[in-house]
């Protein structure tokens, strides 16, 4: 089986230091391309070689994850990967398919918790999937 290299120490330290509580990282795999997001390894070539990219932070809501209680949906994000958010500022009902969104708050600074995202333009009634 083919090894790939993981990532050193050094470069992990790095990472930490310029995070800020309102950026999104996500992975890329050194192999094909494929963004994912907080996985071991690559879904399309099985690679466990991944550099960090910083997200734009725009994407679309997918769909409902869960209760309302927690407002939670899945968020296919601009640059290819699809992740669970928080929907802040506004009730789960207003909330559709399609609608625009931006992250408020990334993760923590140890990658715990969901990102939180609010609505930037809801979904137009031609535009909710």
């Amino acid at each position: 089986m083919l090894q790939t290299p993981t990532r050193g120490h050094t470069e992990g330290q790095e990472d930490r230091e310029d995070e800020r509580g309102d950026e999104l990282f996500f992975q890329l795999c050194r192999w094909c391309g494929t963004p994912a997001f907080r996985r071991s390894f690559c879904r399309a070539c099985g690679s466990a070689a991944f550099r960090r990219e910083r997200s734009a932070g725009a994407g679309a809501v997918v769909r409902r994850n869960g209760h309302a209680q927690q407002n939670t949906w899945f968020v296919a994000m601009d640059e290819g990967f699809t992740l669970i958010c928080q929907v802040s500022g506004t009730a789960p009902f207003v909330v559709a398919v399609g609608s625009r969104v931006r992250v408020v708050r990334g993760v923590g600074p140890l990658g715990q918790g969901v990102p939180v995202v609010e609505l930037t333009r809801p979904a137009s009634p031609a535009e909710r999937w």
